[in-house]
């Protein structure tokens, strides 16, 4: 979920942090048919305003009206501002929004930055892509008006974000809140963030949601760094600059860069910091939900699968990482807590390096399988059991929501792997492999997108040399099965031609399981295994 391209020229001049005329003076000539027009401010006028006199016009005398007379409950309320900006964005140009990959952060999402932002270290508050202020906004009102005043009248807050109709919105919100007279005192700096000229403040911790957008064109004044080079995604170099300049830092940002590998040598900078990293799925609930007024897609399927990063400096301990988090809609407010949330850490911190150049997610209830796994693995990989000509053809569907499936033969269907072996027991080994959890863990742990890559189907662990005589009858006994009786559990699909799948009955899935498991000398009921596939984060549903 991202856009096509970020301009990063428009505001190349901007001064630098330290240069003295830095801030947006909010104040503009009112007449008194505009007064008289927002004193009865309505959603119809607002739309009205917004189609004849534009987006940056339209809030500078909102902006103004609101600073002078105050708020009112029927419309014009700092609560509102975000959805009101939000629907003139999508009435102006919501294709310039999306391109430029700004995305709102919702309200319990802010809550929980807030919270995990205010154990963080730093004396300057610093929220990088504010928008119209929802994390910065949640975050003082999370630490409560006294401690807000006296960090806003130290001058310890600073805003920054290239749209500078949302920053003033941002500002203004701050001023009706706790009091005009702090409008010398917020640092608003209007600009590219990852421009060289825009600097943070010493001694500074950071809470962001950055934009979601690749790179087509390098500002002037980037610098060019191996994460630019490597990622060209946007969101990567805000996180790296934010990472190496600030004492720690709170980021909602898409989860690609876990294990992507254009994102390791973002990944190699991480490893200079320690945190934890929450990992959240689109299907069935997403954290991005709820988008009303046609901005972005609202078929909440293709919504981003986003991680929430907490980052500290100070030691190089590594990373605690929670399982890719599935819930339903239902669950969403329960499971939305810092406690909850913290609930989902393995136990053991992640550094990554050449031998091994991603973080994976595991749940803490699976941490020991998968240590066991990969030890009697080694460097055994499903590629060694597969030949380019082999007469047994295996095939599977790239696309797995909540299980892998592998058929003899090819489907009747786009969008799927097809493998060769040139022996029979590779192929039963290789095809109860893909029916069973281990396969379909191994996507999950490394990426759980919207497809399964075949390079990474191919590093799928294997302990085929520690198959027995007994092992190998069992899976060509259950191989045989299961092809035999294939033709029962094909589910088809007409909607774009004929696509086939393959949903076996569980009971294969656990009895495979349960083989592995022996093979591997390790004791997991299938309960327990049923957590790769739930699509609950609360409970068990399979």
């Amino acid at each position: 979920m991202k856009g096509d391209y970020y301009q990063s020229t428009l505001f190349d001049d901007i001064p630098t942090i330290n240069e003295p005329h830095l801030g947006q003076e909010i104040g503009v000539s009112l007449s008194d048919n505009i007064i008289s027009r927002l004193k009865n401010y309505s959603l119809d006028i607002y739309v009205k305003d917004i189609e004849t006199n534009g987006i940056q016009f339209t809030w500078d005398n909102i902006c103004e009206y609101v600073l002078k007379y105050g708020e009112n409950d029927r419309f014009l309320s700092v609560r509102n501002f975000g959805e009101m900006y939000e629907i003139g964005l999508a009435i102006q140009d919501k294709q310039q929004k999306k391109n430029n990959g700004q995305y709102y952060t919702p309200d319990d999402v802010a809550a929980i930055m807030s919270e995990w932002f205010d154990s963080l270290d730093g004396e300057n508050i610093c929220d990088v892509g504010c928008g119209t202020g929802k994390l910065i906004l949640t975050y003082l009102d999370y630490i409560g008006e006294e401690r807000a005043k006296i960090i806003l009248k130290g001058g310890r807050v600073y805003l920054y974000d290239i749209d500078t109709t949302a920053l003033k919105i941002c500002k203004t919100a701050l001023l009706l809140k706790y009091g005009k007279e702090l409008n010398d005192k917020i640092h608003d700096i209007a600009g590219d963030f990852v421009s060289s000229r825009i600097k943070l403040p010493q001694n500074c911790k950071v809470i962001s949601n950055p934009p979601y957008a690749a790179i087509q064109h390098v500002g002037s004044f980037w610098n060019n760094t191996r994460v630019l080079n490597d990622s060209h995604e946007l969101y990567s170099i805000f996180m790296e600059k934010i990472i190496k300049d600030s004492l720690s830092a709170v980021l909602i940002t898409p989860y690609s860069f876990i294990s992507g590998s254009k994102f390791y040598s973002l990944r190699t900078v991480l490893n200079h910091c320690n945190g934890e990293i929450y990992s959240f799925d689109n299907v069935p609930g997403n954290i991005f939900c709820g988008r009303k007024h046609g901005i972005f897609n609202t078929n909440t399927s293709n919504s981003v699968r986003a991680a929430i990063s907490v980052v500290r400096k100070g030691n190089s301990e590594g990373f605690k990482l929670t399982p890719l988090i599935r819930f339903k809609a239902q669950e969403r407010k329960d499971l939305l807590r810092c406690q909850t949330l913290e609930g989902f850490l393995s136990p053991k911190r992640q550094k990554i390096s050449s031998a091994r150049p991603m973080y994976y997610k595991c749940f803490k209830e699976l941490q020991p399988l998968y240590d066991c796994l990969t030890a009697a693995a080694g460097h055994h990989i499903l590629a060694e059991l597969v030949s380019k000509n082999g007469e047994y053809i295996l095939s599977m569907p790239s696309t797995c929501r909540y299980f892998t499936s592998a058929v003899s033969g090819k489907m009747n269907r786009s969008g799927q792997i097809t493998l060769h072996f040139d022996e029979e027991r590779k192929f039963n080994y290789a095809f109860c492999l893909i029916n069973s959890s281990f396969a379909y863990w191994h996507w999950r742990l490394y990426d759980g997108g919207i497809t399964y890559p075949v390079s990474l189907l191919l590093k799928v662990p294997v302990v085929y040399e520690l198959l027995s005589d007994e092992d190998h009858a069992f899976f060509s006994e259950i191989a045989k099965e299961m092809s035999s009786k294939a033709a029962e559990f094909v589910i088809r699909k007409n909607n774009v031609g004929v696509q086939e799948n393959i949903k076996y009955p569980r009971q294969y899935r656990d009895s495979i399981n349960q083989r592995f498991l022996g093979i591997l000398n390790f004791k997991v009921d299938n309960s327990t295994m049923d957590l790769i596939h739930s699509n609950m984060a609360l409970k068990v549903s399979v």
